[in-house]
């Protein structure tokens, strides 16, 4: 899908006549700044940390579930 979408553009900026160097040099440009966006966001609503709270809740309560080794003491 992702190659699909860079040839389109390709064809697209093709069309309005920009050489193909331009529109390869349009599509990184682009590429850098839709990820830099995504990379803000998950920044700036702290996203990271909490999908990271949600999967310790259940790892934590998996981890407490399993019978526990334990060694005796002689």
């Amino acid at each position: 899908m992702g190659t699909a979408l860079i040839v389109l553009s390709w064809t697209w900026f093709l069309t309005l006549g920009l050489p193909l160097w331009g529109s390869i040099v349009l599509t990184v440009v682009g590429a850098f700044i839709a990820l830099f966006a995504l990379l803000f966001l998950v920044y700036f609503f702290n996203i990271d940390m909490k999908a990271l709270a949600l999967l310790q809740k259940a790892l934590q309560s998996h981890y407490d579930r399993l019978e526990k080794k334990r060694k005796k003491s002689i």
